[in-house]
């Protein structure tokens, strides 16, 4: 923005300059009449315009200024908020995954205490198939047991890639959004 009004301030200067020096010319030639007065007045309307027109770019240049500065802390901001949700949601899900580990163990140690409890009731029972029977309840709780964990570890492992893969997705935008950015500046300062 310096540098376009510098520009526009050199451009006025020298437009001055020249109008004082065609005022001098005018002075020198003024017997040529009414050809000169015309020829003058178009010049001058000429100066003007070109002066016009130059306040008009200036003007621009100062739109597109401010504008970039609002898309920037727009951007910025969205950045902000995109890495604080990011945040958060790491945190939820460590502490749903503490929470569906807690209760695995919960419930391991649950069915254990009745697997325990069905045998010591079987054995009173009936202590002639006490063996058998211990044997089938172990082996069935054991199985069922086995095959939750199973199932919990699959869709634990599959949500934990799924979040891997958006957290990779979520630093790869946010780094070329900052890329986007410095570019911008950049052209910013070397048009400036």
């Amino acid at each position: 923005m310096a540098a376009a009004e510098d520009a526009v301030t050199r451009i006025g200067a020298m437009l001055e300059e020249m109008g004082a020096r065609f005022e001098l010319v005018i002075e020198a030639v003024s017997g040529y009449g009414g050809r000169l007065d015309a020829l003058r007045q178009e010049l001058f309307a000429q100066f003007a315009e070109v002066g016009s027109q130059i306040r008009f770019l200036s003007d621009q240049i100062g739109e597109n200024r401010r504008g970039i500065t609002t898309v920037r802390a727009d951007l910025g901001a969205e950045m902000i908020r995109l890495g604080e949700t990011l945040g958060r949601t790491r945190v939820e899900f460590r502490e749903q995954m503490g929470a569906v580990e807690t209760t695995l163990r919960q419930e391991i140690g649950a069915r254990a205490a009745e697997s325990r409890e069905h045998t010591v009731a079987a054995t009173v029972r009936a202590a002639d198939d006490a063996g058998a029977r211990l044997g089938e309840v172990t082996g069935t709780a054991a199985k069922k047991i086995t095959a939750e964990l199973a199932k919990t570890n699959k869709a634990l492992t599959s949500l934990a890639r799924k979040f891997d893969r958006f957290d990779d997705r979520i630093t790869v935008a946010t780094r070329d959004q900052d890329q986007r950015l410095r570019k911008l500046e950049q052209r910013r300062k070397t048009a400036g």
